[in-house]
């Protein structure tokens, strides 16, 4: 019983660690599942859908499928930067980071 209490404890306090990434950047902090969506949004594919382009905040905001917690940058002047520089954040700088290249030598 002991070990079953101990085992839930260590789950729960990872399971709260692991929801606890935050992204900053211009003094605002955003959860990292917020900076990945907005990075999809950011992503989104031409091809299915040519009318919706991400090519500035405006656009972004008028997405419903922008986290909540996002919107505060949409009244702010410098959103396009602080949008771009958050996805550029949690984005790798190195393809072999991920091991996308056949290439890349430690994978």
């Amino acid at each position: 019983m002991r070990a079953l209490i101990i085992f839930l404890l260590l789950t729960t306090s990872f399971f709260q660690i692991s929801q606890s990434v935050q992204v900053t950047d211009s003094g605002y902090t955003f959860s990292l599942e917020a900076v990945k969506t907005l990075q999809k949004l950011m992503e989104t594919d031409m091809s299915t859908n040519p009318l919706q382009a991400y090519g500035d905040a405006a656009s972004l905001c008028a997405d419903p499928d922008l986290p909540g917690e996002l919107r505060v940058l949409c009244e702010k002047d410098d959103a396009d930067e602080v949008f771009q520089r958050l996805v550029k954040i949690i984005s790798p700088i190195d393809p072999c980071e991920i091991c996308a290249n056949v290439a890349c030598t430690g994978c």
